[in-house]
C-alpha cells in the first residue's frame, strides 16, 4: 500500500492533470508501476488462499473461544475487503489510468 500511496496514485493524479491540460507529462509510463501492483495483488491473493486453506475456509474448531471465532470472522472480512480493493484497482482504476496516459496532454 505504501507504493500505491507514494508512487502510483500521485502518478495517476499527474496523468489526470495532464489530460485536463493542467500540467505536462513527465514522459514516464504508468504501465510499469501498474504491473508491479498487479504482481503484488496476485501474491497477496495467493497468501490469502493459503490462509483460507489452513483455516478450513475460516471455520474455527468447534471448541473455540469467542476471541478465536472473532479472529476467523475478521480474517474472512479482511479477505472480502481485499478482494474488493484488488478488483477496483485492477479492473477499474488501472485501465482508466492506462487510457489517461494515451490521451494527449
Amino acid at each position: 500500500m505504501h507504493k500505491e500511496e507514494q508512487i502510483l496514485f500521485p502518478f495517476i493524479k499527474q496523468l489526470e492533470a495532464s489530460a485536463a491540460g493542467n500540467r505536462q507529462s513527465n514522459g514516464m509510463s504508468v504501465n510499469s508501476p501498474i504491473s508491479v501492483m498487479e504482481a503484488e495483488h496476485e501474491a497477496v491473493g495467493q497468501y490469502l488462499a493459503e490462509i483460507r486453506s489452513l483455516t478450513h475456509d475460516f471455520t474455527p474448531p468447534g471448541d473455540s473461544c469467542t476471541t478465536y471465532k472473532l479472529l476467523y470472522n475478521l480474517l474472512a472480512d479482511f479477505e472480502d475487503d481485499l478482494h474488493l480493493h484488488i478488483h477496483l484497482e485492477n479492473n477499474i482504476l488501472f485501465p482508466k489510468a492506462l487510457e489517461l496516459e494515451k490521451m494527449p496532454g
